[in-house]
């Protein structure tokens, strides 16, 4: 029992509170190899014998060889003696050779542990699991501290997701060229990895009758105190394991602000963390918390020697003081330290935290293997009211400070970052869902999530968050905004994933639900952001992602015109003649005014925006072509001109992008400009000579760069990549992130050639099996078979065969199961 508790304290037992139930129970690793450090090479197929961690081989690589998530664990014997075992995790190998592995994720609170390394301390024989599921990794070690020899008898993750191989998906997809097929299964395993059942993902704080149980982690910040300024926090703690963290003056956005640890006179858990804490001290930091990383900024720590002696297991009474100057912080009455904000104010950021050194949210959250219990909060303003007042002792806090399990099934902009509910990204995620898995109830939970967040009559009336947390409440969606609401274009996003939703499965019943909020959110994007002087979507408090923030921009005014296509032919299904009336005329407007304004003679192709002429952008030409605003000449000038932003590999969002090692290039963008690529061949006639370059270039060299480095490989799409197809924001990169397996329904509904198509004479999208042939030819493909899921259940099984450059294919589809569907098959003349 004594032994129970102790790896209680250092939070490596966990009660779950999820009961969804998986298809595997758990993870294992495929390969492994011991030896002084970790290695990539050599490795030995693991078959769960026992390995003993030495002095000599003291290093345990494993590799489960694609994306899993979940809680990891250990059986072990028991030592001759207590020892300390580190685990570190990572998506990329060169992970594993860092002292933080590929993280922390110090950005915001994802239900998850936000550092890619944790410490278990063992004194007996048996199982060890994490408190903290990790949400993605391929590539895991366990290095032994210390010299005592320790015997590992089985080792695995028990899931939080269920990751199937995608050959044992609803859906598939294969042609004569394997590297297509492995291209396709990169979103459906991305789409697995980041889309979570409803109360899979369970809260990191512990609630009980003493208080909140905190494990080391990024502070969760009230969402109550955003306007708080000058203020006083006091609350009660008690640490169990090596200290106590908390913040003030943060951002709503994910806190970003003030940071203070303090530590036990006890010495910790060893780690090979970038930042050792000093002992019996209070040490503050600002910015995102203790440690620098480049695209996490703070502030170097500054450590306060504290001569009081601090205990564990002990109550503590902590009171913080914010006044112009800086952090008066006492412990029990005494004061232990003012804390000077001078060295802060470079780091103030306004877009990731409050924009002041005095105003905004509190949170708490130890760090790096500590916890503490917490009690008993308060808040006092400046002229002595309470203005805040919280017990601890009730789960109603967990969505105050975004750390309830998630109510709704969702999809999450990666697996193991942000873990974030990105609306915009799921416009790719919900039809490569269609394509692969066949869970068309996460696109339904999807949409009824954002419209129970949709902001009520106020200031953002109508609108849809964009980047929810996932662990937050409704509740609380006023203030989140504007932090929550940032990529304007986002919300266009959103009215796809709706269109699409409805073009795959004609549920009248989810859109009725939400027509009233459907129309709502299009009459507010209407009256913010179209510009009525210049006919296009702009307006000064905008922020248009398509368009690297430009106002007057071809790419988001013409993604609205998709949008309003696509929900006209769903009003029109609707009945709803006046609706589809009102959106058919201003699409028509909008489509007029991009014409005129933003077709650039010169350079053969859409401009940026008004303010950049001379540059074009991917997705201008993109949603132009999807929209249907181009003619067939402006769209086959427009893709000869993709040269312009052809950077080794792959296409730059824009001209205006450098040629710099360092630019990014991104498969979300690159996969609209794909499926745009198809459609200028099958809707506007184009030739095949004009689009095979760039698909052939997408397909068989930019995409496949996921597939074929085996240090980044993880089986899933990515988010981003640099010119020399590494990953493209280094370590840091997500590397199982849905937006970038946009391949994945594009071939389904192109090179197979099963989608839905609009039939205006009845009023009603219909399955049709129509490949792109020449297409597929120009590829060199000879064949296809594939399944797409149907939302009623079943499938549609479809395959072609072509035997010679020209000649008629032999075509076959046959619905499979529940599908009460018919299929228009549209042959070769």
């Amino acid at each position: 029992m004594a032994s129970q508790q102790f790896m209680l304290r250092i939070g490596a037992v966990v009660s779950l509170c999820s009961t969804v139930a998986y298809a595997v129970d758990a993870y294992f690793p495929k390969y492994y190899h011991l030896g002084a450090e970790p290695t990539i090479d050599g490795l030995q197929s693991y078959d769960r014998s026992s390995v003993t961690l030495d002095e000599h081989n003291s290093v345990l690589t494993l590799d489960y060889t694609t994306e899993v998530g979940g809680w990891p664990w250990v059986e072990l014997e028991s030592p001759s003696s207590p020892v300390q075992i580190q685990l570190k995790y990572s998506e990329p190998f060169d992970g594993l050779e860092l002292p933080q592995g590929d993280g922390p994720w110090l950005y915001c609170n994802g239900l998850m542990n936000s550092f890619r390394t944790e410490t278990f301390n063992i004194t007996d024989s048996g199982t060890t699991q994490s408190f903290f599921l990790q949400g993605g990794l391929r590539w895991q070690s366990i290095t032994l501290i210390g010299n005592t020899p320790i015997t590992i008898r089985n080792i695995g993750i028990k899931p939080s997701v269920t990751i199937s191989d995608p050959a044992t998906l609803p859906g598939s997809f294969s042609t004569s060229n394997d590297m297509y097929e492995q291209v396709w299964s990169l979103g459906a395993r991305a789409v697995e990895a980041a889309c979570v059942d409803a109360g899979s993902q369970p809260s990191t704080w512990e609630i009980s009758d003493e208080g909140a149980l905190i494990r080391g982690q990024y502070p969760a910040v009230s969402a109550l105190a955003s306007s708080f300024a000058n203020y006083t926090l006091e609350f009660s703690t008690k640490i169990t394991a090596g200290g106590t963290g908390w913040r003030v003056a943060g951002g709503a956005n994910g806190g970003y602000g003030a940071y203070f640890v303090l530590t036990s006179n006890k010495e910790g858990l060893e780690s090979s963390n970038i930042t050792s804490l000093a002992q019996n001290s209070l040490i503050a930091g600002y910015g995102f918390t203790l440690i620098d990383q480049a695209i996490l900024p703070s502030a170097p720590s500054e450590t306060y020697p504290v001569s009081t002696v601090i205990k564990e297991n002990e109550w503590y009474s902590i009171k913080t003081v914010i006044n112009a100057t800086g952090y008066a912080i006492s412990v029990n009455g005494q004061d232990i330290a003012f804390v000077g904000n001078s060295n802060f104010e470079s780091y103030i950021n306004g877009a990731w935290g409050s924009g002041s050194l005095t105003e905004g949210n509190f949170g708490f959250g130890p760090y790096l293997n500590q916890q503490a219990w917490y009690k008993d909060v308060k808040v006092t303003a400046q002229n002595g009211t309470v203005i805040y007042q919280q017990p601890f002792t009730s789960t109603d806090i967990l969505q105050e400070y975004a750390v309830a399990s998630n109510e709704y099934a969702v999809c999450l902009d990666g697996a193991k970052r942000d873990r974030e509910v990105w609306i915009g990204d799921f416009a790719h995620t919900g039809r490569m869902i269609a394509a692969s898995s066949g869970r068309y109830d996460y696109i339904k939970s999807m949409i009824e999530f954002e419209f129970d967040w949709q902001y009520p009559p106020g200031p953002a009336h109508g609108l849809v968050p964009i980047q929810a947390y996932m662990g937050a409440g409704a509740d609380y969606r006023e203030v989140y905004y504007p932090s929550e609401f940032g990529e304007t274009d986002y919300q266009f996003f959103f009215l796809l994933v709706l269109s699409d939703y409805f073009a795959l499965t004609g549920d009248k019943d989810t859109l009725s639900k939400n027509w009233d909020g459907l129309k709502l959110l299009v009459q507010t994007l209407v009256d913010r952001y179209y510009d009525q002087g210049s006919g296009l979507m702009a307006s000064a408090d905008a922020s248009w992602f398509s368009a690297q923030g430009s106002q007057n921009a071809t790419a988001p005014t013409a993604l609205f015109v998709v949008a309003l296509n696509q929900l006209f032919e769903v009003a029109t299904a609707f009945g709803d003649s006046d609706t589809a009336s009102t959106w058919s005329q201003l699409s028509t407007n909008i489509t007029t005014a991009i014409n005129d304004s933003l077709w650039n003679e010169n350079i053969g192709a859409y401009s940026l925006s008004l303010a950049q002429p001379d540059d074009t952008a991917i997705m201008a030409t993109a949603f132009t072509i999807r929209a249907g605003i181009a003619s067939s000449d402006r769209v086959t000038s427009s893709i000869a001109r993709l040269s312009d932003v052809f950077l080794a590999i792959g296409y730059k969002d824009s001209s205006a992008a450098s040629n710099s090692a360092s630019t990014q290039l991104s498969p979300n963008t690159q996969g609209f400009l794909l499926e745009s690529l198809f459609l200028a061949y099958t809707k506007y006639n184009v030739s095949v000579d004009v689009v095979i370059p760039a698909i052939q270039n997408l397909s068989e060299v930019f995409w496949p760069k996921m597939v074929t480095q085996n240090e980044y490989f993880t089986g899933a799409s990515w988010e981003y990549l640099y010119q020399d197809g590494s990953p493209g924001i280094g370590i840091f990169t997500s590397l199982s992130h849905p937006w970038g397996g946009a391949p994945t329904y594009i071939f389904s509904n192109y090179i197979l050639g099963v989608r839905t198509e609009w039939n205006a004479q009845v009023k009603s999208y219909e399955w049709v099996f129509a490949p792109a042939w020449d297409i597929a030819e120009g590829l060199g493909l000879g064949w296809a078979r594939g399944r797409v899921p149907l939302s009623t259940g079943g499938y549609i099984e479809a395959e072609w065969n072509t035997t010679s450059k020209g000649e008629k294919p032999t075509m076959s589809a046959t619905v499979v199961g529940n599908g009460n569907v018919k299929i228009n098959v549209i042959e070769r003349l």
